[in-house]
């Protein structure tokens, strides 16, 4: 696939094209042939439509952190603050503060 996009467009597009495949094959069960033709299509529409911008790519945390936010919740049984504290990397106040900010918008377990 890189050697067919190479001549043709920036790695960027051969990176992007290279990754839609395998996510293709992984989640959708694509063969190989069909997901690196998809994947190709995929690389030269985002040319076509966002070619010469700068384009940036946000990291995806807040939605990482509200699913956290939303295992923790699920994972408190009312007195294991410290537990997920620790399993969770965070402080002890940011667990009484998920917890609050989950309760007060409804998101229990």
């Amino acid at each position: 696939m890189r050697e067919q996009l190479k001549s043709k467009g920036p790695e960027l597009l051969t990176d992007l094209a290279d990754h839609v495949a395998l996510t293709l094959i992984q989640s959708c069960r694509l063969d190989q042939e069909a997901a690196r033709q998809a994947a190709q299509a995929v690389a030269v529409h985002m040319a076509d439509h966002w070619g010469g911008q700068s384009i940036y790519f946000p990291m995806g945390l807040a939605r990482r952190i509200s699913e956290r936010d939303s295992l923790i919740r699920q994972e408190f049984t009312g007195n294991n603050h410290g537990d997920l504290a620790r399993k969770y990397g965070v402080s002890l106040q940011w667990i009484y503060k998920i917890v609050k900010a989950t309760d007060k918008i409804g998101i229990a377990s």
